[in-house]
């Protein structure tokens, strides 16, 4: 029997989503008589969602190469934890990866629908482990990789209901220090604190720009320097489209205008507006001048000091989007959040650019 629900989705978002959706059938040459069977089926996820406000998913993610790093984390929706083989990071997110079959009947509809949702609910497990990757590059300057080669899935719902986020986290954590670390920590559990905890990577943008800057991390420390430079830009360039969106611009700040939107140093200024010109001339593009010798580029703007500005830029944004925030990181009722985000979502984790790139390469 299924539960009273708690909220209701308003007409209106379930309407957005299906406009969104309906677009995105346009451009996927999705069949006739597919395409109001899927547009239905929104409304059917709408219906459905509000009796499932207390189905959740615990996932715990075994990051490799972090065992050796002395973090225990312990937050309202997700923890970190050293295992003698990873660093454990285990996140609670909405239950939307499971029991769609009876709700989305037709075969081609649950293909895509419950993929959407499952990958809706892998960006919030990914936005709370992101967190977790800043905290062990911040404190430790390792870079780690958000997938592991080991995971552990507890599901809760209508048969093993959830009594806590904290008991929960607590049976997940005790779950992978028993599978692998032989069921003892490995340091003093003593909870860690960092800004990262509670900056908010839920919204796109410093979700995107925390890729990018960790991906520049990893570059560098493989002395592919001018593709780290190229990493850099990206997490700048992301933090600009955060800045462009978040405070109603007309157009694009340059990476000068961000620095001064953040109330950065005055010097970080050169450094920024240098990094877009060597990710432009070098990085991006084959460059037209003394291609072996690029490292003389970084004698006067080094590598360090570009990496620091990206670092800054990106705790700075991170630290100023309570101001301007559009993505709420606690919602009540996650199934409410996911039709108030729906195209965040939608553009986020879908395909659409690929579909058009397909459908451009194809041709008329």
């Amino acid at each position: 029997m299924a539960d009273a629900p708690t909220f209701s989705i308003p007409s209106e978002l379930v309407t957005r989503a299906k406009t969104r959706v309906a677009y995105w059938l346009d451009l996927a040459d999705i069949s006739a008589s597919l395409r109001p069977k899927i547009l239905s089926s929104i409304d059917r996820i709408a219906s459905e969602l509000p009796h499932r406000s207390n189905w959740f998913e615990v996932m715990t993610v075994g990051l490799d190469d972090g065992a050796s790093l002395p973090i225990h984390i312990e937050c309202a929706q997700f923890s970190g934890f050293s295992c003698s083989k990873c660093l454990a990071v285990s996140t609670v997110v909405p239950g939307w990866n499971f029991g769609w079959r009876k709700v989305l009947k037709n075969e081609e509809v649950y293909q895509i629908l419950s993929w959407f949702l499952h990958y809706a609910r892998q960006y919030i497990h990914r936005s709370y482990v992101a967190r977790v990757l800043m905290v062990a590059w911040e404190l430790h300057g390792k870079v780690l990789h958000p997938f592991g080669s080991r995971a552990i899935y507890n599901r809760y719902g209508p048969i093993l209901p959830m009594s806590s986020a904290k008991q929960s986290l607590e049976s997940a954590r005790l779950e992978a220090l028993k599978t692998w670390c032989d069921g003892e920590p490995l340091f003093e559990v003593v909870p860690l604190k960092s800004p990262w905890l509670d900056r908010n990577t839920l919204d796109p943008f410093l979700h995107q720009a925390v890729f990018h800057f960790l991906r520049a991390q990893n570059l560098r420390s493989e002395n592919f320097t001018t593709e780290a430079v190229v990493g850099f830009d990206c997490a700048i360039q992301s933090i600009a489209s955060f800045i462009h969106a978040r405070c109603g611009l007309s157009s694009e700040p340059t990476r000068g205008d961000v620095c001064e939107k953040l109330r950065l140093p005055a010097e970080s200024v050169e450094v920024a507006e240098y990094t877009y010109f060597i990710r432009n001339n070098f990085g991006a593009h084959a460059g037209g001048w003394r291609w072996w010798d690029q490292n003389e580029l970084f004698e006067d703007i080094t590598i360090d000091s570009i990496g620091s500005l990206a670092a800054k830029v990106l705790s700075a944004a991170a630290d100023f989007e309570p101001q301007v925030r559009a993505i709420e990181p606690m919602p009540n009722h996650w199934g409410l959040w996911l039709f108030e985000h729906f195209d965040m979502l939608w553009d986020t984790v879908w395909f659409d650019k690929h579909v058009k790139w397909q459908k451009a390469a194809r041709g008329p």
